[in-house]
C-alpha cells in the first residue's frame, strides 16, 4: 500500500520550516496547496482526491486540512502535527501582523499598539478573539465529519471539544512541538523508516520567523508577563487553557516516547 505524509500545518507552528524540510526530501513530490481564501476547508473526501490525483506524490501540506486523517483504499496516511505553547504563539503572531500587514484587523491593531493594547483589542472584539482563544484546540478538535463543536462562555471566550482533539492527536505518528523543533524532528526517521519511506534532515535553520529567541520556554514566557498587566496575562491564561492542555499532552507524549 502506497503510504504518504500529510502535514497538517498549523499556523506559526513551524509548518514553512518543516515544509522545506519535505521539499529537500521529496522535491516535487512534495505538494503544498490550500483553497482561494483564508476561511477555505479541505474536508478529508477532498484532500482524498488531491493525494489520489498525485499519485507520484510522497507528501503534503496544506493549512486548510483537518485531522482526523483519511483513510483511502490504496493508500495510508503518516501525519504530521506541530504544537506550540499558545501564549508563545500569540506573541509569534502578534510580531508577524506587525511587521508584515495582512489586510487584516489583527495586523492592522499590530502596526498600531504594542503587545499589551493589542491583546487588549483582541478580547474586546468577537471575532477578532479567536487568535488568542484556543485556537489550536479550535484546529485539532474536528470530527470525521469536519464540525468543531463549541462553547461560549460571557459570549466572546470559546472552548472546543478537547476530547476529540487529544484523540485526534493521538493518532498522528510525527508530533513535534515548535520550542523543541531540531529534537523533535530528529526522531521522525526511524519512524518513517518502519513505514518505508526514507527522510533525512540537513538543516533545521528556522524559516519564516520574526525574531530569534534561544531562550527556554521558562525565560521566554516571564519576558512576555512582563509585558502585560497581572488581570490581562491571567486572562490570556484562561483563554487557552484548553491549548495548554494540548501542550502538556504532547510534552508528556513525546517525553514518554524518548
Amino acid at each position: 500500500m502506497r503510504t504518504v505524509i500529510c502535514h497538517y500545518h498549523i499556523y506559526k507552528n513551524s509548518g514553512t520550516t518543516f515544509d522545506s524540510i519535505l521539499k529537500d526530501n521529496f522535491g516535487d513530490g512534495h505538494i503544498s496547496f490550500d483553497g482561494p481564501f483564508p476561511y477555505f476547508s479541505i474536508n478529508q473526501e477532498e484532500l482524498t482526491k488531491i493525494i489520489e490525483r498525485h499519485p507520484s506524490a510522497s507528501a503534503f501540506s496544506s493549512h486548510q486540512t483537518y485531522l482526523p486523517s483519511p483513510k483511502g483504499l490504496d493508500f495510508r496516511v503518516v501525519s504530521v502535527v506541530f504544537v506550540r505553547h499558545p501564549l508563545l504563539r500569540i506573541k509569534s503572531i502578534y510580531n508577524f501582523k506587525k511587521k508584515h500587514f495582512d489586510g487584516t484587523k489583527a495586523s492592522s491593531l499590530a502596526r498600531e499598539f504594542n503587545f499589551r493594547n493589542w491583546i487588549e483589542n483582541l478580547i474586546e472584539d468577537r471575532v477578532e478573539i479567536n487568535h488568542i482563544n484556543n485556537a489550536q484546540a479550535r484546529i485539532l478538535s474536528r470530527d470525521s465529519r469536519s464540525s468543531v463543536p463549541r462553547q461560549t462562555k460571557k459570549g466572546k471566550c470559546k472552548s472546543f471539544n478537547l476530547n476529540q482533539a487529544l484523540s485526534n492527536l493521538n493518532d498522528v505518528e510525527l508530533l513535534a512541538r515548535t520550542e523543541y523543533f531540531s529534537s523533535d524532528v530528529s526522531k521522525f526517521s526511524p519512524i518513517l523508516k518502519s513505514f518505508g519511506i526514507d527522510f533525512k534532515v540537513s538543516d533545521f535553520s528556522p524559516k519564516n520567523v520574526t525574531e530569534h529567541n534561544l531562550l527556554p520556554v521558562s525565560q521566554r514566557l516571564e519576558l512576555l508577563e512582563e509585558q502585560l498587566t497581572e488581570k490581562l496575562y491571567k486572562q490570556l491564561i484562561e483563554l487557552n487553557w484548553q491549548d495548554l492542555e494540548i501542550y502538556d499532552y504532547v510534552s508528556k507524549r513525546l517525553s514518554q516516547e524518548r
